[in-house]
């Protein structure tokens, strides 16, 4: 199997995951959304797609796992589930380690590359915003084929940037966003074509949430923050006036199973 390019860099992440997260009071706002809250309910499905009955635990494993946060949601919607995850970005893998042990949740972490590394097959792999950052989405897929134990599940989403409008916002005002996205992958279509080339069978696909707009790669002068202020914005106004998914939805997700 060829090595697919990444987008990014362990540096990249590095510095990202270093930088001051939101605050208490960001956070309680954004927990009040409906967007969080078709979030939660679209990884609670996700978490419960290997089809094993109410509270029978599940072995999960999250490609690029830092900073941490996405394993720690998923642990309080499953807390019966065990949990690992590995990350590419040392600085990325110390803040998951310090968020998670604060947490209380005994995951197991690892440094690697998920497309070099060797670890225990699992029942259910995941990633958040993983496959978008590679030139060849549908190797990097391939890979958390790899992970699974036969019969086991694929669980991928990835942001939706690629609407026009959005597009020529992100050229304007953070152009790195779109140096280090695939595009090409953020479709319905695109994305189950991956999960076939991949080897997976019984695919699912689907879309989620509302129209946002990322603001964490802005242009670093008066433009990046005043457009950065004008996401954040757009973020909650969106949430409250618009219908879900209109003019474009959030996130867009794709399951498959590893034939046995």
């Amino acid at each position: 199997m060829t090595k697919s390019t990444e987008l990014t860099s362990t540096e990249s992440w590095d510095q990202l995951w270093t930088q001051p997260q939101p605050g208490r009071i960001t956070g309680q706002v954004k927990q009040r959304l409906r967007t969080t809250r078709t979030w939660h309910q679209l990884l609670s499905d996700l978490l419960d797609s290997t089809g094993r009955g109410p509270g029978q635990p599940v072995d999960v494993l999250e490609l690029g796992c830092a900073p941490g946060s996405m394993l720690m949601l998923l642990h309080q919607l499953r807390p019966t589930h065990t949990y690992h995850g590995i990350d590419f970005a040392p600085e990325g893998l110390k803040t998951a380690r310090r968020l998670l042990a604060a947490g209380g949740i005994p995951a197991t972490l690892h440094l690697g590359d998920v497309r070099t590394a060797e670890l225990p097959p699992v029942d259910l792999v995941v990633s958040f915003g993983l496959v978008e950052h590679f030139d060849d989405p549908a190797e990097i897929v391939a890979h958390h084929r790899r992970f699974l134990r036969p019969g086991g599940v694929v669980a991928v989403t990835v942001p939706n940037y690629s609407h026009p409008a959005l597009v020529a916002l992100l050229r304007r005002f953070s152009p790195d966003t779109l140096a280090t996205h695939n595009l090409r992958v953020m479709s319905e279509e695109s994305l189950r074509a991956a999960c076939t080339t991949a080897g997976l069978v019984d695919i699912r696909t689907g879309v989620s949430g509302g129209p946002t707009m990322p603001n964490s790669r802005v242009r670093r002068d008066l433009s990046g923050t005043s457009y950065r202020l004008a996401a954040r914005t757009w973020n909650v106004c969106s949430d409250l006036l618009l219908p879900e998914g209109w003019p474009w939805p959030a996130t867009i997700w794709a399951t498959g199973v590893r034939a046995g």
